[in-house]
């Protein structure tokens, strides 16, 4: 029992480690402004389907919450056009 243990908790710690290392190799998702955002999603961020609704906008959860600074109306789209 102790050896299965021990096994999983390596294998546990192990591939954490690995998630930790992938998020960190990863570029950043925040962008300087809306003219710099809109280059890569021309129609803005959104951070779900839901509050997307009709603006053609990219849904990207991770992308929303690095520029929510730039969702001036707030709601729940970055850099609409």
């Amino acid at each position: 029992m102790r050896r299965f243990l021990g096994v999983t908790i390596a294998v546990f710690v192990f591939s954490g480690s690995m998630v930790n290392f992938a998020q960190a190799s990863s570029p950043s998702a925040k962008f300087k402004n809306c003219t710099e955002l809109r280059k890569k999603y021309p129609n803005g961020v959104a951070k779900s389907a839901k509050t997307a609704g009709n603006t053609r906008a990219t849904v990207n959860a991770k992308v929303y919450a690095e520029n929510i600074g730039s969702d001036r109306d707030k709601d729940g789209v970055v850099c609409e056009s």
